[in-house]
């Protein structure tokens, strides 16, 4: 069971930028970026809060269009085996127009200690038996075990990806996504979460030798740090005790943030918030 206490601080986005990076030609590939098998301080954003990013990267993402991508991921104490920080992003309807695309969302971590990060990505490519054509659904998962202490050194989203020595080509996962699709009858149509998957299938196909993920090309620079921070603020000015460097008018989102709040500490579940 999760401990839905600590899953109300997650601020979730999908983040798409421009970047440079090289990546083998026809070939999708999805990546946890941050964090890194390291050791990092917490991070004081406002209130004594602490804020860890947690950040995946799809490479060549326009060819992620027709698979109906979705992230979950979940953290674990160590020390007690407790689990928090619950995130579901679903990018059936994302819009890849940007290059690299980044998926992240922020965890409050304000204690001590070892930490294990567990996520997983699905997506759904045709099944095609002879003339009839399906959805079938794959997936893979990452993990990363990282420490949060005092006087270490301070999340640096540029730094970190700038230092290929603590990244891991095991996070990441490279897809040959042919130009070929299939249209799906309605009746062999599935449901994802609540609604009907459209009706476009996206093919694969392997490719000999299997070509390894490299996560480590992709470099997140000052300017994707500040949309990021400034999405972290926003959504922190709407809490009950904003920081003093909030907006002046936040009276009456505070007051709808309290009433969303209540609605996830009883059912576990707003927006891209599931528990």
């Amino acid at each position: 069971m999760y401990v839905i206490s600590r899953a109300l601080w997650p601020l979730l986005g999908l983040f798409a930028c421009l970047g440079t990076i090289v990546n083998a030609a026809n070939m999708l590939e999805i990546d946890l970026i941050f964090p890194r098998n390291d050791t990092y301080a917490p991070t004081d954003r406002s209130n004594n809060a602490s804020w860890i990013p947690v950040v995946f990267a799809i490479q060549n993402a326009e060819m992620a269009r027709h698979l109906k991508l979705s992230f979950e991921s979940l953290i674990w104490n160590n020390s007690n085996m407790n689990a928090f920080g619950h995130a579901d992003h679903d990018l059936t309807d994302a819009n890849y127009t940007s290059e690299p695309y980044f998926v992240y969302h922020h965890l409050k971590i304000d204690t001590e200690g070892t930490y294990s990060l567990s996520s997983w990505v699905s997506w759904y490519i045709c099944n095609k038996t002879g003339d009839q054509v399906g959805f079938v659904r794959s997936s893979t998962n990452f993990g990363v075990d990282f420490t949060i202490k005092k006087g270490a050194q301070e999340v640096d989203l540029v730094a970190a990806t700038a230092d290929e020595k603590t990244c891991s080509t095991e996070n990441g996962i490279a897809l040959n996504v042919t130009n070929e699709t299939y249209e799906v009858p309605p009746s062999k149509k599935p449901y994802y979460r609540t609604h009907l998957l459209d009706g476009t299938c996206a093919v694969l196909t392997s490719t000999s030798p299997t070509t390894t993920a490299n996560p480590c090309e992709v470099k997140i620079d000052t300017a994707v740090v500040a949309s990021m921070s400034a999405s972290l603020h926003a959504w922190i000015c709407k809490g009950l005790y904003p920081p003093a460097d909030c907006p002046k008018d936040n009276a009456v989102q505070q007051l709808a943030v309290v009433g969303i709040a209540s609605f996830v500490a009883t059912f576990g579940a707003i927006g891209f918030l599931l528990a």
